[in-house]
């Protein structure tokens, strides 16, 4: 038995179901099988595969002994997730989003029903502490097969008192004064309460989990992630002089939003861009720098702040991506995405058929975030009702799962080559694109 990666945009993998029929799935560029060498049931071409623990055939496709870059961005309602596995398999999450979806996902993707599996993450990256970016890391990194290596975030905390600000002490000439680095830095703090407990619940989490948590900022430059074949950049937030503090951005809100931890992950000739909730304030911020349009370009771009109208075009021009990711959901709704903000990434792009995806616009599953009241419909996606230190947990949290699985964005590389998949509800298929050369 041989582990390979499908080396071709998509191919047909055929089953036999619990029902004893005969169905199919269709495999994606960059998804792992098992060869199991042999002529397969059916004959002629067709060669018996295992894929994701069912055993079947198809007529093998050009195979490649190298995981291509897989990056899943996530349907998490109104917030941020996306998950990237690199060619060497580390795994990289960033953000979590408001509901418990990037737990879903894990549970889902790495088969945590079953027993003995399990996942570890060696870096979590926290755009920033926002409800909608955190909440959802919280049930994460309290599952009992999951684990986190590594947390990474923009040093801004939410306070209930102490400082000028929610988010600390803002100077005479306007600059946030209060950041944190390590968990020991908020020892005595009166973190959040009330509406904004969850940073409180963020850190207890953090804390329980034993992960290392550290402060990420332009300065440090790259970030080794354990992977020889990538590089992480880290763009933002972006100190002032004195190496110790951020411009304030008139309010808490656009200030937090504006100093989003970003980064640029280069695999060969491709880069993709996590840009957090940046605004236009913050956007503008880092397109001033010198050599910008060198430092920001990327051809895939995780969009800042779920489409909002508080847009940067001089980032936008700046990045000149071939495929946008915009991450947001209709509950609460906030007419997430702007419709000028997709006229001004599609006017921004760099080829004459640019892809934007939006997780909102892909998914098209009911679910009003009310475990009761969906349990009645069959809509629930919601794990929170769920304990997982009980047997059967994860298989629930699985069935859930997959009610969502329309609104993932799977994107994919080897290096010069793009793909792009969404999920049809319709045959459990693939909307597919590529290839798309990069060099």
């Amino acid at each position: 038995m041989a582990r390979r990666f499908v080396n071709r945009k998509t191919r047909r993998f055929y089953f036999v179901n619990e029902d004893q029929e005969r169905t199919s799935y269709v495999l994606t560029f960059g998804d792992e099988v098992n060869t199991l060498g042999g002529a397969a049931p059916s004959g002629g071409d067709y060669r018996r595969v295992r894929y994701r623990g069912r055993t079947g055939e198809w007529k093998p496709p050009s195979l490649s002994t190298t995981r291509a870059l897989e990056m899943y961005f996530l349907d998490v309602g109104q917030g941020d997730a996306a998950f990237i596995v690199s060619p060497n398999d580390t795994k990289i999450l960033v953000d979590g989003g408001l509901r418990d979806r990037a737990l879903g996902f894990l549970i889902w993707k790495y088969r945590l029903d079953r027993p003995g599996n399990s996942v570890t993450i060696d870096h979590l990256f926290l755009s920033h502490a926002d409800k909608d970016h955190v909440q959802g890391l919280i049930l994460l990194l309290d599952h009992p097969q999951i684990t986190v290596n590594a947390i990474h975030h923009n040093g801004i905390g939410i306070f209930d008192s102490g400082f000028d600000t929610a988010i600390g002490n803002v100077s005479a000439d306007d600059q946030l004064t209060t950041l944190h680095d390590s968990l020991a830095d908020l020892n005595g703090l009166d973190l959040a309460s009330g509406s904004q407990a969850v940073f409180a619940e963020w850190i207890r989490a953090a804390r329980d989990s034993g992960a290392s948590y550290g402060r990420l900022d332009r300065s440090q430059g790259v970030l080794d992630v354990g992977d020889p074949d990538i590089t992480v950049e880290i763009l933002g937030p972006v100190l002032e002089p004195d190496g110790q503090s951020l411009e304030w951005f008139s309010d808490k809100a656009h200030t937090i939003n504006g100093h989003s931890l970003v980064f640029r992950m280069t695999y060969d000739f491709v880069r993709t861009m996590f840009s957090g909730d940046l605004n236009e304030d913050g956007g503008d911020h880092l397109a001033r720098l010198p050599n910008a349009d060198l430092n920001l370009n990327s051809h895939v771009f995780k969009a800042p702040h779920h489409g909002s109208h508080e847009f940067s075009t001089r980032l936008f021009n700046a990045v000149n991506p071939m495929i946008t990711i915009v991450s947001s959901g209709e509950v609460p709704d906030h007419g997430h995405p702007r419709a000028n903000f997709l006229g001004a990434i599609g006017r921004a792009s760099r080829i004459d058929a640019p892809l934007l995806f939006s997780t909102a616009l892909s998914a098209l599953f009911v679910d009003d975030g009310d475990p009761v009241a969906a349990a009645d419909t069959g809509t629930d996606t919601t794990l929170s009702d769920i304990d997982f230190s009980q047997s059967g947990a994860n298989t629930e949290a699985r069935i859930r799962f997959k009610k969502i699985l329309p609104g993932i964005i799977n994107v994919r590389t080897d290096g010069t080559r793009l793909y792009a998949f969404r999920r049809v509800q319709q045959g459990y298929q693939w909307e597919s694109y590529g290839p798309i050369d990069t060099v």
